[in-house]
């Protein structure tokens, strides 16, 4: 029986040949998810770095690229991040993988003006499977946004809802948590979750979304807790996203999630032209496939 079966199932409905540029791919886990996601058949993988290198860390790896496109660069991973924003622009990819590059040497190319930018503000989805949560449960933002205020977090959720969305998940309950369910002018997290509450109330953010909060981590996820708190509220024990304060919140969240109650995840950035996966070094194979399901079936989908 897999471990994981709702990624598992996202991961089978995503097969595709979609052109998917992996930048600067430099190191050994980077050539061997490019491996695994020819193995899983979901997507045709363009390796976009300098070729002499890539080819010698293949041969060092024992791993064979027969087949597999190489655009050959410089060895500047900006200028590998360059050159596949253009590839994007001359519509020859429609995902984007991070290689062994830093975060910002690829999101730099990507959101300068000239670069992948849309009128929404860049992004961050994760979905997760708990053994003791019956559903993917999105988080959102753990990776871009720093401290978003209340008019960036409605941005973040307007995208965060389009994706799951596409991923088939209609009618989404948002819980926005913070430390506390109750509304405290000291605590910018419960009155940015007020107002777009408030907000969502008068000009619905996404169509068919019930948005609640502020809610504490435990109120938000467990409906017992909630109604031992008093709170009568839909979202209560059943949120399928949860909008984070911040990033520092978000981060140990996420991390949390992974490395105290065994849960796997997938990860997409939004916002821009086409998704795009941010792989870490400490990521699981299984994590990397799965985050590239996510981004190939929003792909399929634009």
């Amino acid at each position: 029986m897999d471990q994981y079966p709702l990624l598992e199932k996202m991961i089978e409905e995503a097969k595709s040949d979609l052109p998917l540029g992996v930048v600067y791919p430099l190191s050994a886990p980077a050539l061997e998810t490019v491996f695994e996601l020819i193995k899983k058949q979901l997507c045709t993988p363009i390796l976009i770095g300098p070729k002499d290198l890539i080819l010698e860390l293949a041969a060092k790896e024992k791993l064979s690229l027969n087949g597999i496109e190489i655009i050959n660069t410089p060895n500047d991973p900006i200028v590998a991040a360059k050159k596949a924003v253009e590839m994007v622009k001359e519509g020859k990819l429609a995902v984007l993988m991070k290689g062994s590059l830093h975060t910002e040497d690829l999101m730099g190319p990507i959101v300068q003006r000239d670069g992948l930018r849309t009128d929404r503000r860049t992004s961050h989805l994760f979905l997760f499977e708990l053994k003791h949560y019956p559903k993917l449960l999105g988080i959102s933002d753990c990776v871009v946004n720093i401290a978003p205020n209340a008019s960036q977090k409605i941005q973040i959720l307007k995208s965060s809802l389009e994706a799951l969305n596409k991923l088939g998940v209609a009618n989404a309950k948002v819980a926005i948590i913070a430390a506390t369910e109750v509304v405290n002018p000291a605590m910018q997290a419960t009155t940015d979750a007020k107002e777009i509450v408030d907000i969502h109330a008068v000009n619905p953010i996404h169509p068919s979304t019930m948005i609640g909060g502020p809610f504490g981590f435990d109120n938000a996820i467990s409906i017992h807790a909630a109604k031992t708190k008093g709170i009568d509220s839909k979202v209560a024990g059943d949120p399928d996203l949860l909008l984070v304060p911040d990033l520092q919140v978000g981060n140990i969240l996420y991390k949390s999630l992974v490395y105290m109650a065994g849960a796997e995840c997938a990860g997409t950035i939004l916002g821009a032209q086409v998704p795009i996966i941010l792989t870490s070094r400490s990521d699981s194979v299984f994590s990397r496939v799965a985050s590239t399901a996510m981004a190939i079936l929003l792909a399929k989908q634009p």
